[in-house]
Formats: C-alpha cells, structure tokens, sequence
C-alpha cells in the first residue's frame, strides 16, 4: 500500500466514524496517565493497558456496529411545485437489523427553496427500534421559478456501545420542476362564475351586442341600437327582435416577451418578484382569458438572441405548451435586441395579429431603433408596446418637496417619467399603441386593453 492511498484511507475513515464522549473519555485517561508518568515511571504501563483497551473495544465496536446497508433512506416530494405555495416533502428511514438504533437525518434542499416547520437544513434525531421504520415530513415553500435540485440525504448512527457515530451520505439527488404560481387564474375562474371580475381589477365587457360575429336573435329592449333589429325576424315573430354579434373569434395574438438583463431586476427594491416574473404571471393570465374566448395565442421571447418561439394555437392544451415554455425562463445577461426579435417573427409570415411587445427599455437609442421597427407591423397588424413603471419613481414624482434630497429625487423621478413619455409619442407616431403600467397593475392593465379592443373590434 502506498502512502497516498494510507492517506486517503484515513480520510475516509476520518469521515465515516465521529468520536463521542466515550472515546474521547478513553484518550483522556491515557493521555493523563501519560502526563502523570513523569512523576511516577510505572504509569506507562497503564498508558499502554488503556490504549490496549481502547483500541480492543474499538475494533469489537466497530464490528458490530451495522454499516450503512442495515438502513433504507429515501425522499418523496412532488416532481412539480408552484412558486411561493407550500409543497410537503417526506424523508423515510427503515432500520434493516435487529438492533435498537439512535440515529440523525440531514436533508440538503436546493438553494432557492425556504423550507418550513423545520431548520434551514432539515435536521431529525430519532430511536429506532429493530426492523423499525421513521418518517420526517416538512414542507417547502419554492421562491424561485425553474429547475431545481435537492442534494443528497445524510445519516448519522451511534454504535452499539456508543464509542463512535458513524456517518454516511446517501445519494438522493432529485429534481423539481417549481412553475408560476397560477393562483390569479383560479381566481379569476370563480369570479367570472358570478360576474364579479371587478373585484380583480377586470372591467366589465359586453358579451353581446358588439363585434363582427353573429352570436345569437333575442327580443329587443329598449336600449338596444335599432340598426340591429332583423326586420324578417321581427315579421316572423310579430314582435321587435334584435340581433347580437360577439368579437371575432380565433384571432391571432402573439406575444413577445423580453428576457433582457433589464428584466432580472426587482421594482421595488426589497421585494423578490422580479419583472420578468410579473410579466409571466401577466402572459399566463392573459393566454387564459384569450384562449377562452377562443382565440389564438402564441409567444416568442428574446434578449440578445430568440430564445423560443411557441406559434399561435387555439384551446386549452395551449396554455399547458405556455407554461412549460415560461417555467424555467431566466433573465439573460444581454440587452434585447428588438430588430432581430421583430424580424423573427415577420419571417413566420402571421395572418393578422395583435402583437403586444412586453419590455422596458434603458436607453433612448434603443427606443428610437424599436419605434420604427414595431411601427412596421402597423397597420397589416396590430401593434402594443407594454412598459413596466417603477412604483417608487412614481412616488417619489408625487412626494411633496420638503428637503434638498426630496427635491433632488422628484427632480429624477420627473426626468425619467418625461423620458417613457417621450419614449410613448416616438412608438405612437408609428402606429402603436403604448402603455405604461405600474409593475403591480400590469395583469389588469394588459387584460382591460385586451377586452376593450376585443369590443371595439380593432383585431
């Protein structure tokens, strides 16, 4: 045997078995008498004994001590979790042998995964009994979308006369896929049961009486437009029948979401939601409602390059290809570009669509290449740019004057705000149309804009 593998021999050793207060009780007794030795010689004799000793319970130990094969150690968890909503995980522990164990149990989550009702490393003792079995349940709260890893499991057992713990790692690595939190769309399912989307910002939309589809023949009333009573059904039924029409269905709309460095950063500050991941729980709310109403809802996203491109679909298996394709969606380290996004998508040659540009541009060059680029879909398509506003720039806008550090910050806040103004007339002198919503508003905002076209049939 060589000396490097001497050396990796007791490092491994090192690592397995762990001293306890026993052991250590043995070493201070020989070293005591080795201390004392120098007064009286004879005392070597009883260093030598306790070592002897020691060294003998220690191999006997060891030897009946059950390795890590007398244990079954797992963790069960749901392959899929939603972001910021609790998911249990349990960790089971199967004593093998026939020997009354204590025991301890490690769990390694993922980095961006707060464990709940338990220690940031989910940690565990426990006794069991022979041919017993152990479960550690806790929970998870992920607070980052995409894929994740938990590590591996760890035990830890003391021998059966408690000289040494000895430890192992179980490999147990597995993966959860963490989406968005899809909670706005429940809502929003109960809340059209009863009429009551106002309740999450929605305006009420007619589902009749406008739009360029015939939807149905019912009795008039007397605030219906008498251009839309239908004379022969009137004849037919001797009495005023009105004809209702409801928006075009299977309309094309594409969304194009920017995953630029800009995107990776928080609106208000402290608060962990970025602006890409308002602007997904946006998309997913919107492609819901959309789908619904049974048009055709596609999606690309880029930053310095196309990162994916799902086209234009109708029915609800399309909202599950959304999701799969926004789930892991991270910000990139690059700025968008604009041309090659917009130049992308004309090349998938559209029917007419309602194309809504999600981004907030840094820099007035960038805005001055977008407007006439968008501008280019006007008027074969229809063209939306959305901005996200900062909360706190429009605060600070708004808060009185009462110092020189006031002043200086609405000076900023006003300057920045005449700037996305400036940015808004440059797009709408090209045809499209713009909207600057605040960061926390932008769900209601998009879908308002969405049924008020719908109703004014401008797709």
């Amino acid at each position: 045997m060589t000396t490097s593998d001497l050396v990796l021999r007791i490092r491994q050793f090192i690592a397995e078995y762990k001293p306890t207060w026993r052991s250590l009780f043995l070493l201070l007794l020989a070293l005591l008498c080795l201390g004392l030795s120098y007064f009286w010689a004879w005392l070597l004799v009883g260093v030598v004994l306790v070592t002897a000793v020691s060294l003998f319970l220690l191999r006997a130990d060891i030897r009946q001590t059950p390795g890590a094969a007398g244990f079954t150690l797992v963790r069960q968890h749901n392959s899929q979790m939603t972001l910021s909503q609790p998911s249990p995980v349990l960790v089971t522990l199967e004593n093998l042998t026939g020997q009354v164990v204590d025991v301890e149990v490690w769990d390694a989550v993922p980095l961006w995964v707060t464990a709940l009702n338990v220690r940031r490393s989910p940690h565990w003792p426990a006794t069991l009994k022979p041919h017993g079995r152990a479960e550690f349940p806790y929970q998870v709260r992920p607070i980052k979308r995409g894929d994740h890893t938990f590590g591996n499991l760890t035990l830890r057992w003391t021998s059966v006369w408690g000289l040494f713990m000895r430890q192992a790692v179980c490999p147990a690595p597995t993966q959860v896929k963490v989406y968005p939190n899809l909670l706005q769309i429940r809502q929003y399912e109960q809340l059209a049961r009863h009429g009551r989307q106002i309740q999450i910002g929605l305006r009420q939309s007619k589902q009749f009486g406008s739009g360029s589809e015939f939807e149905q023949l019912r009795e008039y009333v007397p605030d219906d437009d008498y251009r839309r009573i239908s004379w022969k059904a009137t004849a037919r039924h001797g009495k005023p029948i009105t004809m209702d029409y409801s928006p075009e269905r299977s309309q094309n709309i594409v969304l194009l979401v920017d995953v630029g460095r800009r995107m990776g950063t928080r609106p208000l500050g402290m608060a962990r939601t970025t602006r890409l991941d308002l602007v997904i729980n946006a998309v997913l709310m919107f492609s819901y409602v959309a789908l619904k109403r049974g048009d055709r809802v596609g999606m690309l996203t880029f930053s310095g390059q196309i990162e994916q491109y799902i086209p234009p679909r109708a029915g609800g298996s399309q909202l599950i290809f959304l999701v799969e394709g926004l789930y892991n969606v991270q910000p990139q380290v690059s700025d968008p570009d604009y041309g090659r996004a917009l130049h992308y998508l004309q090349t998938q040659r559209q029917r007419r669509s309602l194309i809504v540009l999600l981004t907030d541009p840094t820099r007035q060059e960038a805005v001055e290449l977008l407007a006439p680029q968008l501008g280019a879909f006007y008027p074969h398509h229809l063209p939306l740019c959305i901005t996200l506003s900062d909360p706190n720039v429009l605060a600070a806008a708004q808060r009185p004057p009462y110092s020189l550090e006031a002043i200086q910050a609405r000076a900023l806040a006003e300057q920045l705000l005449d700037e996305r103004l400036l940015w808004r007339s440059l797009l709408e002198k090209r045809g499209v149309m713009t909207m600057d919503i605040p960061a926390y508003h932008l769900t209601a905002g998009l879908l308002n804009k969405y049924l008020e076209l719908k109703e004014k049939t401008r797709l």
